[in-house]
C-alpha cells in the first residue's frame, strides 16, 4: 500500500512509529479528514484521534490543528509513493 523510507524516519532521531500511525501518517498525506480514515480503516474517529495524538507526541510537533499536515509537507520524502 505505502513505503515509508526508514532512512529519513532514522535521520530523525529514529523515531518509533507503529504501522497504525504511519498508516494514519500516509492517509493524512493523502488529504484525508478524520473521519474518512475512520471509514477506510474501519474504526471510530476517537480511534484515528487517538493515533493522530500519539504522533505528534512522539514527533514532539506542538500541538495545532494542522500539526501533522504541516510537519509531512516539511518532509516530502517520507512515503515512497
Amino acid at each position: 500500500m505505502f513505503l515509508v523510507s526508514f532512512e529519513i524516519m532514522k535521520s530523525l532521531g529514529g523515531i518509533q512509529l507503529t504501522l497504525s500511525e504511519i498508516e494514519i501518517l500516509f492517509y493524512i498525506k493523502e488529504g484525508l479528514t478524520s473521519t474518512q480514515i475512520a471509514k477506510l480503516r474501519n474504526c471510530s474517529v476517537r480511534t484515528v484521534e487517538k493515533h493522530r495524538s500519539n504522533i505528534i507526541l512522539k514527533l514532539k510537533i506542538p500541538s495545532s490543528q494542522n500539526a501533522l499536515l504541516i510537519w509531512i509537507l516539511k518532509h516530502p520524502n517520507l512515503f515512497n509513493t
